[in-house]
């Protein structure tokens, strides 16, 4: 109990028989009765929201807060090189805390996560920026060519996909200088798929659908498409110019929310 006027704690009791109880503060004098104990509120927060945060279009909540914890000039649409520092940094964070008490008690303090629920060693930042690159940006086509099928592994393929169509643009093969075009005669000749590509049947496709010569991968885009689909993308570059795939490629990432 504190004193009503001045806040002083552990006021004196003044006891008087058949009377309420009053208590006088020792320090300002004041003589008072006590009132109602105050209703218990809502107990804190453990961790700090990230609601807000543009960090957290791009990482998971607990690596938000550990990022932020670190303190310095932190970007709000960070490059290819920094983003990837944090992803290597706080995965070998995690990994350590398994045998760190240091560690444990850093992850403890930023993952509303408990660490043994936690992967101990989830795909990297550049494996998951492949897959996604390779099956055109596709999220579900990305967790399977990881061959972790696992909520986190989902988890990281959309931050980082996002992290790809905003702030990482520059990096996805779209965003690449314009390939010279493909010869006509060799385009024609992928009207019929075949069961395995050279280096230069590989170079046609992707030019002829996506104005790139490397980029996807050639399951990737069959998986992301479908033979059929590709056979009339190659007949309407044949005959306009027109690169359908692409356009839907470009599409699909301009649907995500411009973050950075």
């Amino acid at each position: 109990m504190t004193c009503v006027q001045c806040g002083h704690p552990h006021p004196a009791l003044i006891a008087r028989r058949l009377r309420p109880a009053r208590y006088s503060c020792r320090s300002c004098g004041a003589v008072f009765r006590a009132g109602p104990e105050p209703a218990p509120g809502p107990e804190p927060e453990r961790f700090a929201p990230v609601d807000g945060d543009p960090l957290a279009a791009f990482m998971p909540a607990r690596m938000v807060r550990w990022v932020r914890e670190t303190g310095g000039d932190i970007p709000a649409g960070p490059d290819r090189v920094t983003l990837a520092r944090w992803y290597k940094d706080f995965d070998a964070l995690v990994a350590g805390a398994r045998t760190s008490a240091e560690a444990r008690a850093a992850v403890e303090r930023v993952s509303e996560v408990p660490l043994d629920a936690l992967p101990a060693k989830p795909p990297a930042f550049s494996k998951v920026c492949g897959a996604l690159h390779a099956t055109c940006y596709d999220p579900g086509l990305a967790v399977a060519r990881l061959g972790q099928d696992e909520p986190f592994v989902a988890e990281r393929v959309g931050h980082l996909r996002r992290w790809l169509a905003t702030a990482g643009r520059s990096t996805t093969w779209p965003a690449a200088p314009e390939s010279p075009p493909p010869a006509r005669d060799a385009v024609e000749g992928l009207l019929t798929l075949p069961d395995s590509f050279t280096t230069d049947q590989v170079r046609t496709l992707f030019c002829a659908l996506f104005g790139v010569d490397k980029g996807p991968s050639v399951p990737g885009v069959r998986d992301r498409f479908g033979d059929e689909r590709i056979r009339q993308a190659l007949l309407a570059y044949l005959e306009t110019g027109d690169r359908p795939l692409r356009r839907a490629v470009l599409a699909e990432l301009a649907d995500e929310p411009d973050v950075a």
